[in-house]
């Protein structure tokens, strides 16, 4: 007799469910909007005169300078409270609590990797508030790698590292709310007298 599976998923309730698919998207969009950055939006920046890539970086920067850490404390948060609630050392708990510590490690790599670029480019947009803005001059005489356009690049790069974290702990956490998912298998018997049970 072949046997049929039939789907069976843990119920986690309404509002741990919402709070689960919050922490998902948020560190979805927060790793598409990072590599975003980076790989689209820096290339075009890098085009214009330093006096207007040290504004528009600002612009940008400040814009979403408090998106990271709040999606690394929220999605970091249902994903170890979600991993708390689960089993001991099953996979799943095992694997909501890697993509929380990935979400959590996105702080210290903050901290330590963009902090020295992020000052040194807001002295730059500060001090070259007053030039023109097509004015290409504006650092001459100053080394590539303190430069603005250089300054700018070394963030897109420090920022692509926070892009692949971030999409390491979103395909993470995925794969933990999938794997909560099992096939169980489901047959049919006829039975008579005592067997019947």
């Amino acid at each position: 007799m072949a046997q049929f599976g039939a789907f069976y998923t843990d119920n986690l309730g309404t509002p741990l469910r919402v709070a689960q698919v919050l922490g998902l998207t948020s560190t979805a969009f927060f790793a598409g909007k990072a590599f975003n950055a980076s790989f689209a939006t820096t290339p075009a920046l890098l085009e214009a005169p330093a006096p207007l890539l040290a504004r528009q970086w600002k612009k940008q920067f400040d814009a979403d300078k408090w998106l990271a850490p709040a999606v690394a404390i929220f999605s970091s948060g249902v994903f170890s409270y979600i991993a708390y609630r689960d089993h001991a050392w099953t996979k799943t708990s095992i694997l909501y609590a890697t993509s929380s510590g990935l979400l959590l490690s996105l702080i210290p790599y903050s901290i330590f990797l963009f902090e020295p670029v992020n000052q040194k480019l807001e002295a730059k947009a500060q001090s070259l508030a007053k030039a023109s803005l097509t004015d290409a001059s504006a650092e001459a005489g100053v080394a590539k790698e303190e430069t603005t356009h250089g300054l700018v690049d070394q963030w897109a790069t420090i920022n692509l590292g926070r892009a692949v974290i971030a999409g390491i702990s979103a395909v993470t956490a995925v794969w933990a709310a999938v794997d909560r998912t099992d096939v169980v298998p489901a047959t049919l018997k006829f039975g008579s007298g005592a067997n019947r049970m």
